[in-house]
């Protein structure tokens, strides 16, 4: 009987640990966002041009840190939203959110 309450004891314990427990992840803190396709891309850096309807295209390079988080598959030419932040290094991407594309609608075959 002993036993059994030490072991009860024991996991209730260690269900109220909160350290044990995957703590949500919380999005990156960034100042500012850039939208656009991909031009360029490498394991260190990312360009992406945007398009403003009377305005001559925009090009902007982001350095990717190992504390930058992806979200989704980055290629050349994916549309992606960049958050982040400016310092003496240059623009740190702190989010890379990478944006469906219009899908095709399925082809009727005849």
């Amino acid at each position: 009987m002993l036993g059994a309450s030490l072991f009860t004891g024991f996991v209730c314990a260690q269900e109220s640990d909160p350290s044990k427990k995957d703590a949500p992840k919380s999005e990156p803190s960034y100042d500012d966002t850039f939208s656009g396709p991909v031009v360029e891309l490498s394991a260190t850096k990312i360009t992406v041009s945007r398009s403003i309807l009377g305005k001559a295209a925009e090009k902007h390079t982001f350095l990717i840190k190992s504390d930058t988080r992806i979200e989704g598959r980055l290629r050349v030419h994916t549309k992606v939203t960049v958050g982040f932040v400016t310092n003496d290094d240059g623009d740190i991407a702190r989010l890379i959110v990478v944006r469906a594309g219009a899908q095709k609608p399925p082809q009727d075959k005849k």
